[in-house]
């Protein structure tokens, strides 16, 4: 300890020599003494290294009129606390010489020397510790690459703008924004160029906002912006419209021109007791609504939804009990040599066992399934099934019977567990690869990642045959069929039901089959329910069938009766091969416009 401090007498305010005995820290750090106005009265040397100050620039000096103005608060306060005899912590900024400012923490005490009182200051620089310390504040409350907030936030605010409700006037309201076709960004023009398009698309959307309001952003190319004070709902329709308009304006990054369509989804309160999560679960099934119209356009909540949303919860509950149960059914459907109607295959079709022993169709459950991610656990419930029952058909028809198709999802593909898994089923049951077949969708292929992709050509590698599912009920770009790693393309049914009568589903068909025969695809048509459709199928030159006209989807005895009475027939082997087909045309001419190729998100 230092037994003497001083004042320098150099005439401010009538300073003379002051003795301190014991209370000055010898350390490192900075120590001061004021008196109970904050009157410097002594200075350690350090203050030159930490602040530019020199002990003789200080003395004198009031420390509030060098504390940043926002912190000369919390500097009184600790003053005043001072008077409790124990030591004092507080931390604020002091300004340099250079008008810069640092971060300090002084630890004072109070303590009286003969008749008056001073107060002993020993103060650090903490300013590395204050920018750590903002850093990972930074990054616990907000988007690290847009900088706008982070669920967190958004849910506190949320929160926040609900107890507000009912003392301020207007409404609350949720936007739930999603960027249309986004991936298409990320895997044509790459990441670097996607977090840009983001960057921009978030500048644009703070343009938006007014001082209440809070823009976050969920991950990928979600963002949620909650208003509050909104008039009325179509105030806040009106908002996204504005959104949605502003986004359609092109911008320009790396010298290309953008544009970008937005889907909105819309939900609205003026109860200050609803539950946040509620709401922004109300916003996201509207977004979906709008999604499902088309893109590009404002869906609003409605008690529609609300009824969609309870039925919702009702499968989601009974998926998880029909997994727990064992209620997962699998059946399968042949798929036949069109000229022949040798069965060459089976596609593998879930189903659910109600308790009263009915059987669900997916079409009442697959989306929720998707949704809630339930639909892996049925999937791998689906594959081992039908590999295993690959497996019992090669045993007892050997190469009789070509295998079994199944559908998968761009999540399966992108799973690496999943590729395994299909390795270890295959292996289990002694099923060659050729003797599976994977039928994924143009949306599949469309929303695929390069990890999806790359699954997809790993299992093609393999051996495993791959087909295009319901081929023309998506965006049906015949790059599709040239730039995938594909073994067939099967035909959707909603052009096989106007073959006959309708000469433009004729044509369609006709080109397809015409393509996908030119990229050396075996076709398949879906839906054939009657023999008048079959012919003409014929005539055009496909190569498979699958349908009524043949046979319902049912237990796996149910292929067994098809396909154990014609054991005997000499057949080319039933893999993913095609006869010679016959490519007549039913029209003379049929002309297919140029492709061209147009960026939109």
């Amino acid at each position: 300890m230092v037994s003497r401090v001083q004042g320098n007498g150099n005439g401010k305010g009538g300073a003379k020599l002051l003795d301190y005995p014991g209370l000055v820290s010898t350390s490192g750090d900075l120590n001061t003494v004021v008196d109970l106005a904050g009157r410097y009265l002594y200075c350690s040397a350090a203050s030159e290294d930490m602040f530019g100050w020199g002990p003789d620039n200080l003395i004198g000096r009031c420390e509030d009129d060098l504390v940043h103005p926002d912190d000369v608060p919390t500097l009184r306060a600790g003053r005043s606390a001072r008077a409790l005899l124990k030591p004092v912590t507080s931390s604020y900024r002091f300004r340099c010489k250079d008008s810069s400012y640092r971060w300090v923490e002084a630890t004072s005490r109070r303590v009286t020397i003969g008749a008056g009182d001073v107060v002993v200051n020993t103060v650090r620089d903490i300013t590395q510790r204050q920018k750590h310390t903002a850093a990972l504040e930074l990054r616990a409350t907000t988007d690290p690459l847009t900088g706008v907030a982070n669920r967190t936030v958004l849910m506190d605010r949320l929160h926040q703008g609900l107890r507000r409700l009912g003392r301020s006037q207007g409404i609350l309201a949720v936007l739930y924004l999603d960027l249309d076709h986004f991936k298409v960004i990320n895997d044509s023009l790459g990441h670097r160029i996607g977090d840009d398009v983001l960057l921009k698309i978030a500048e644009r959307l703070m343009h938006h906002l007014r001082p209440a309001d809070t823009l976050a952003r969920l991950g990928g190319d979600e963002f949620v912006l909650v208003a509050e004070g909104v008039t009325d709902e179509a105030a806040a329709i009106t908002l996204a419209n504005r959104i949605i308009e502003d986004g359609r304006k092109p911008f320009y990054l790396d010298g290309e021109e953008f544009s970008c369509t937005m889907s909105i989804g819309v939900a609205c309160t003026a109860d200050g007791q609803r539950n946040g999560v509620e709401l922004l679960s109300e916003a996201d099934l509207a977004l979906y609504r709008a999604k499902d119209k088309g893109r590009d356009r404002v869906a609003v909540f409605d008690e529609e939804l609300r009824t969609t949303a309870v039925e919702r919860m009702v499968t989601e509950r009974m998926l998880r009990r029909a997994l727990d149960e064992d209620r997962i059914v699998v059946e399968y459907q042949p798929m036949v040599d069109i000229r022949s109607g040798y069965p060459l295959g089976a596609e593998a079709l879930v189903r659910i066992r109600e308790p009263d022993d009915g059987l669900r169709l997916p079409a009442s459950f697959l989306g929720v399934a998707e949704e809630t991610g339930l639909l892996i656990p049925i999937d791998e419930v689906v594959l081992a099934d039908a590999v295993k029952q690959a497996g019992a058909w090669r045993a007892r028809l050997g190469a009789n019977f070509g295998g079994v198709a199944v559908n998968v999802t761009a999540r399966h593909l992108a799973d690496i567990d999943f590729r395994q898994a299909i390795v270890d089923h295959l292996k289990a049951n002694s099923v060659p690869p050729s003797d599976l077949q994977v039928e994924v969708t143009e949306q599949v292929l469309m929303e695929a990642s390069n990890s999806a992709m790359t699954g997809l050509r790993s299992l093609r590698a393999l051996g495993v045959k791959i087909g295009l599912d319901d081929f023309g009920t998506g965006y049906s770009s015949l790059a599709y069929l040239r730039e995938f790693p594909l073994d067939f393309v099967k035909i959707d049914k909603s052009f096989i039901d106007g073959l006959v009568t309708d000469q433009r589903d004729r044509a369609v068909v006709s080109a397809i089959i015409v393509v996908a025969h030119a990229l050396d695809l075996t076709v398949v048509a879906e839906g054939v329910e009657l023999a008048s459709q079959r012919e003409v199928l014929i005539d055009l030159g496909c190569d498979r069938a699958q349908g009524f006209l043949y046979a319902a989807s049912g237990a796996p005895e149910r292929v067994d009766s098809l396909v154990l009475p014609q054991a005997d027939i000499h057949l080319p082997h039933p893999g993913i091969h095609r006869p010679q087909p016959d490519l007549r045309l039913p029209q003379a001419d049929i002309h297919l416009p140029q492709p061209s190729v147009r960026m939109e998100l």
